[in-house]
């Protein structure tokens, strides 16, 4: 099941997320990952919108495919007025601290995003932020997928 998170959007493995960091999870792991795709299913059926992310918190951008230059592939499933963002770092060495856009209108200023999954340590809720629209601050670990709520 796990690999359906990626394929309805993802496919092929457009900026090498299964390659650096899906195949590097552990199978507990992964079980945990499947699990919360059983109880979540807009994690596979929501709309898909990528999403763009800053490194300052100014200047947003879009993956563009090379993996050179960019560290953080995220995107969102929002069905019914909810958004579940998920984001993963394909770095091999280094934490990857990027602001990641949110749905403008769903999430209130001065809103949270509670960690619904991490593949390492990460923060267990975060504080929407008014930064290109609204938008989430991540610390993320090598190699790691998160997803938030």
């Amino acid at each position: 099941m796990m690999q359906n998170l990626l394929d309805i959007h993802l496919t092929p493995d457009l900026f090498g997320v299964r390659e650096h960091c899906l195949e590097k999870l552990r199978p507990s792991q992964m079980e945990r990952l499947d699990l919360l795709i059983q109880k979540y299913p807009t994690l596979l059926s929501g709309a898909f919108f990528l999403r763009s992310t800053s490194r300052n918190g100014t200047d947003f951008s879009f993956p563009d495919g090379k993996i050179a230059d960019r560290e953080v592939v995220a995107w969102s499933r929002i069905s019914d007025g909810h958004e579940i963002l998920c984001a993963m770092n394909l770095a091999q060495e280094n934490y990857a601290i990027v602001y990641v856009t949110v749905d403008d209108a769903i999430h209130p200023v001065d809103g949270t995003m509670k960690c619904l999954y991490a593949s390492d340590l990460s923060p267990t809720e975060l504080n929407i932020e008014v930064r290109n629209g609204k938008s989430i601050r991540l610390t993320i670990p090598p190699h790691a997928l998160v997803i938030y709520c």
